[in-house]
């Protein structure tokens, strides 16, 4: 354990759910500051750009940096820009902060999805098929395909259906994932920490056993824990026997962890 190099920390559900931290979060990453082990947020929060994003967590009273925080939105910003596309968006408004500069009059060539309450309705999914359906080469971008997440009072759908609704209905059409739990979204936070080459020294701690434990985090072989708050389901664990443990919470597992570099 004292080999450890870097932590990769889920946000949603694992430090915060809302605007409130989870319990010892806050107390938990001081405690990882102060030990001088780095740590990068992962984030497949699709609703907010990385400065709310930021703005929440400090107010929730986490010590956090802007370039700490990896998101699937600026994943998706550089792959627009890298094939020249003209977008439609379907983000919330905060959300559209991260997009500044793109084209998004006159929508044709993408549709991406995200997370957006306002947009997931109706008339704009059928404006996003008819994108997709009459130009067979117009790329379907998910910032990821999460089921459901967690709010202060309960469970809520992710966009994941919406995407699966619209690959269904434009047949052939296969979405391009951006976020967590895709191996480049890990390999993009990795390189950040320059830890690509060591990702066996690296842990991804979560709230979701398939999301931020699965796909890319299990390929690079990332140690992999598991938290009971957030979206965590009774039984979640037994889903994939191969994570290295769960926790009540982030605080009694930044704990463990810095116990064990102790010993």
């Amino acid at each position: 354990m004292n080999s450890i190099r870097g932590i990769l920390i889920d946000i949603s559900g694992t430090i915060i759910i809302g605007s409130k931290a989870c319990e010892g979060a806050v107390v938990g990453l001081k405690k990882l500051r102060d030990a001088g082990i780095p740590f990068r947020f992962c984030t497949n929060t699709t609703s907010e750009s990385r400065s709310t994003i930021l703005s929440k967590l400090i107010n929730s009273g986490f010590d956090v940096y802007r370039n700490e925080i990896i998101t699937s939105l600026s994943a998706c910003r550089n792959l627009i820009i890298s094939r020249n596309l003209r977008p439609l968006l379907l983000l919330e408004e905060d959300a559209l902060e991260d997009f500044q500069g793109i084209p998004v009059e006159e929508p044709k060539d993408a549709v991406v999805i995200g997370l957006s309450p306002s947009n997931l309705r109706y008339d704009m999914l059928n404006k996003a098929f008819r994108i997709l359906i009459d130009n067979p080469n117009a790329p379907l971008i998910a910032l990821h395909k999460s089921k459901y997440f967690a709010e202060p009072d309960g469970l809520s759908l992710g966009p994941g259906p919406f995407v699966s609704a619209l690959e269904y209905a434009c047949d052939g059409v296969k979405a391009t994932v951006i976020g967590k739990p895709e191996r480049t979204f890990f390999e993009s936070a990795l390189k950040d920490m320059g830890l690509l080459e060591k990702a066996n020294h690296v842990i991804m701690i979560g709230d979701d056993i398939a999301q931020d434990l699965g796909g890319g985090a299990k390929e690079l072989g990332l140690i992999r824990y598991l938290v009971k708050t957030g979206k965590y389901r009774s039984g979640d664990e037994a889903r994939d026997p191969t994570i290295n443990g769960v926790f009540d919470n982030f605080g009694k597992f930044v704990d463990f962890i810095l116990d064990k570099i102790k010993k």
